[in-house]
């Protein structure tokens, strides 16, 4: 079995042990290949790195005259500089657990050259989920969507303890799955809720592993398209009705506006001092948070309804402070 799996077992080696910057020896090649049971004569591996190149590998052979004979595995399927950015990005994504960032960065650091390994910096690590079952809940919700299943799990937050509890006692959501969608640093569950009779959103690193049930999944809404409604979606923690809302701003804001809005944002009534702009929002306490939190160069301007919304939500706002301040 060993000498069936010997041009394998090359390969291998070639693609660990060897790159540009490190060619490898006939020799070196020879004793590797003597510890995995699989020897081979000169000859032999000459033939063995023809066949490799014949099938399209990257293998460069220097053959300098008085000198060993070396081989370098050059066909990276992922460069260094591409392979830095995708360790960068599991290290800072909050979505994937400590220990799944480990391995995954073991894995990614592999794929390249020996020369360009140490090269590789680890990254530096946010505040990572708790959920180590992640992966398995996006799978299990792709699952659901290719057995057009719905799916029960309990939904997760902190405590004042920091503790990791389920909401609502522990209760056992519904939901028919539409989508995963990744936004904000952050995997989300597109789905129906026959309870709340509309589409909702759901963090997937907040769920609990899901359960697949037996019932079909509710067929989407007539109206439904998920480009659109993620393109309408403004804040993905809340799960209120969509509303157009008037913004007033300051000119430097535009590219804060398209960053959360696309390019499909129109400005009008421009001034030197502002421009108005419609946006599709759920108009809620997170929403009004992040309007008051550019300081003045954003604030609503409409529809009356939002606005007093607004107003009623900064006066509270001052009330609990004031109250605070007093105890």
């Amino acid at each position: 079995m060993a000498n069936k799996n010997r041009i394998l077992h090359l390969l291998r080696f070639l693609q660990t042990g060897s790159d540009e910057d490190h060619p490898v020896t006939t020799a070196q090649i020879r004793a590797a290949m003597g510890e995995k049971g699989c020897p081979v004569t000169v000859e032999t591996l000459r033939d063995d790195i023809a066949a490799l190149r014949e099938a399209g590998y990257d293998i460069v052979v220097n053959e300098a005259s008085g000198r060993p004979t070396t081989y370098s595995f050059v066909d990276r399927t992922l460069d260094t500089p591409e392979l830095q950015l995708l360790i960068d990005a599991v290290s800072s994504s909050q979505f994937i657990s400590p220990t799944r960032s480990r391995q995954l960065i073991a894995k990614l650091t592999a794929m390249a050259g020996p020369s360009h390994r140490e090269e590789l910096r680890q990254g530096i690590e946010t505040v990572k989920t708790p959920n180590s079952q992640l992966l398995y809940t996006v799978q299990k919700i792709q699952q659901a969507i290719r057995a057009d299943r719905q799916i029960t799990f309990q939904y997760f937050s902190w405590n004042l303890d920091k503790e990791y509890v389920p909401r609502h006692d522990g209760k056992w959501y519904v939901i028919s799955p539409y989508a995963t969608l990744w936004r904000y640093e952050r995997y989300f569950l597109v789905g129906w809720s026959e309870e709340r009779e509309r589409v909702v959103v759901f963090r997937v690193d907040r769920m609990g592993l899901p359960r697949l049930t037996r019932q079909d999944r509710v067929p989407a809404p007539a109206d439904y398209d998920i480009r659109s409604y993620t393109e309408r979606v403004f804040n993905m923690y809340d799960e209120g009705p969509m509303e157009t809302v008037t913004l007033r701003c300051r000119p430097h804001m535009i590219g804060t506006l398209i960053d959360y809005f696309g390019k499909g944002v129109e400005p009008y009534n421009l001034t030197e001092e502002s421009f108005d702009a419609d946006v599709a929002v759920c108009a809620s306490a997170t929403f009004f948070g992040w309007v008051l939190g550019f300081g003045g160069d954003m604030t609503i301007a409409g529809p009356p309804p939002v606005c007093a919304q607004y107003r009623d939500a900064l006066r509270r706002a001052g009330e609990e402070m004031a109250a605070g301040e007093g105890r």
